[in-house]
């Protein structure tokens, strides 16, 4: 009996040394990521990426772990990652995901995901990460840390395509157009938008609505602010209306813009 009490102690004491060695990056890279995380509408790409920039200044294992909703895989699924808005910014309460991004971090034949979109407390055991994601089917890729996004293939119904089971570097047009910053920029200034408009978002104003339009869509902000174009629901007509806060928070990404270009370019 004592031996066997010694391995649970000494089992004990090699977790919490595991743990805590994750602890540790986990909280190290949240600091950088802290004025992106908290806006999940989407670019979870985006800020991995660049977290698995950070992480190469490190002499640790770690990989991306990717997981695909039906929608992004079958042509007649409409199923998608449904959660919880945290912010309870967009228009019904909930998130949605088509796919979904984290990092994978090994040490001692244990791996922990970091993934501040789901819980920005701790690093979780997949089999946490997966039931807080809660999707009943799903796909999942492991790939390289350098993999930054994913090709589809043309679609009939799904405007975003198909994934194929290809992945693509950061490189070439996707470089050389800023697509990592413009991604960090757009969750940051969201996040700003959010801090500043609270009232309005949070209270029952003519602009609750409209505001939530705007900001609890990433498509939606992005299309206004990141593009300057239209689309179905950013109208002429409501762009027109809103311009003074769409000039006011464009002037905002643009700053934000240049502030996550000059980070970039410190870990490339």
């Amino acid at each position: 009996m004592i031996y066997n009490d010694m391995i649970f102690v000494e089992n004990k004491i090699i977790n919490s040394d595991r743990i805590e060695y994750a602890q540790i990056y986990f909280e190290e890279l949240k600091t950088y990521l802290n004025s992106i995380y908290k806006y999940p509408q989407g670019n979870c790409h985006n800020l991995v990426h660049f977290g698995s920039m950070v992480l190469n200044q490190y002499n640790i294992s770690y990989k991306k772990i990717w997981i695909f909703a039906p929608s992004r895989i079958h042509e007649k699924s409409k199923q998608s990652i449904q959660l919880p808005d945290p912010n309870g910014i967009s228009l019904n309460g909930e998130l949605s995901w088509g796919y979904h991004v984290a990092l994978l971090v090994n040490y001692v034949n244990v791996s922990y995901i970091f993934d501040y979109f789901i819980d920005d407390t701790k690093p979780l055991y997949l089999n946490e990460w997966l039931q807080k994601i809660n999707l009943t089917n799903f796909h999942l890729e492991f790939t390289s840390p350098s993999q930054y996004l994913f090709h589809v293939n043309p679609s009939k119904t799904k405007k975003n395509g198909l994934f194929n089971g290809d992945f693509f570097l950061y490189e070439g047009l996707c470089r050389d157009a800023d697509w990592i910053p413009k991604g960090l920029a757009i969750n940051e200034t969201a996040i700003e938008f959010y801090k500043n408009e609270i009232y309005n978002l949070e209270s029952t104003t003519p602009l609750c609505k409209e505001y939530k339009l705007l900001v609890g869509s990433v498509n939606n902000f992005e299309c206004v602010l990141r593009d300057k174009a239209f689309n179905k629901k950013m109208t002429i007509d409501f762009q027109e209306k809103h311009e003074d806060v769409i000039i006011k928070y464009h002037l905002i990404y643009e700053q934000n813009l240049e502030k996550w270009i000059d980070e970039l370019s410190r870990f490339s």
